[in-house]
């Protein structure tokens, strides 16, 4: 979810079919780094000795998260670096890159999401088929066709405050037991649903930025729907881990799902 794409750092994993592959350790296999703020970001899957994919993710070093914009209104997609994971038959999970938002003046509906943060978006459609998302004001068909209930979590729901004319994104749905949307409850990190033209098409990890600069070591579960509309490998759990001046955001615990 967001109201400024500043950053746009769908974070490379490459191939070795078709571009450069790094191995730092057995398994492990890591996109190029791209420069974000003042630092750098690279991202990274990492296999077992069979090639099934454990966690994947990203490192921010601590510079990453300075020299950023400190406010903005409206949308701003010119400062945008689309890299790309690799190919799902690789990676063998559902998602085709990463991108992340830097908010710093937040987004509708204020005050609840006001504070700025950060937006991590594991996309589950192509770059091309992205960017071609309209604002709804543009065109709401596809916006309107929601998938059906089953393929999210229980309680979510795209509650009429949510912003869902996004371009580039499409329909955000919530939670709506997450601590921010109830009564005096104060947002810090939620987990956001994304769908567009009756896809779910990605999976969203929100966090404040003054609540990202204070982790040490913070986990979280991701809720699953009943059904997924993409086989391969799911997470379940969201880590992220400040160690060595790098901030790490991984999707762990992969599990494997049948489409439905």
């Amino acid at each position: 979810m967001k109201k400024l794409s500043f950053f746009v750092l769908a974070l490379v994993l490459v191939t070795s079919i078709s571009c450069r592959k790094k191995e730092l350790i057995p398994g492990v296999y890591e996109g190029a780094e791209r420069t974000m703020g003042n630092g750098t970001v690279r991202s990274w899957v990492k296999f077992d000795k069979d090639g099934v994919p454990l966690s994947l993710g990203f490192n921010l070093t601590d510079d990453a998260l300075t020299g950023l914009a400190t406010s903005a209104a409206g949308h701003d997609h010119n400062n945008s670096y689309d890299f790309m994971l690799p190919p799902t038959e690789v990676s063998r999970t559902p998602f085709d890159h990463i991108v992340i938002d830097w908010n710093p003046s937040g987004h509708e509906p204020k005050p609840i999401y006001a504070a700025g943060h950060l937006d991590f978006h594991f996309y589950m459609i192509d770059n091309k088929e992205r960017k071609a998302i309209p604002s709804y004001s543009q065109d709401s068909t596809g916006f309107k066709n929601k998938p059906s209930a089953e393929y999210f979590p229980a309680n979510y729901i795209n509650p009429p405050l949510v912003v869902s004319s996004d371009p580039q994104m499409g329909t955000h749905w919530v939670d709506m037991n997450s601590p921010e949307l109830q009564p005096g409850g104060v947002f810090t990190e939620t987990f956001v649903y994304g769908s567009y033209n009756g896809k779910v098409n990605f999976l969203e990890p929100m966090v404040t930025m003054d609540f990202f600069k204070s982790i040490t070591n913070f986990s979280r579960s991701i809720p699953w729907p009943a059904k997924v509309q993409i086989s391969g490998y799911y997470p379940k759990t969201l880590r992220i881990t400040h160690v060595d001046g790098e901030y790490i955001l991984a999707l762990e615990d992969l599990q494997h799902r049948v489409a439905q």
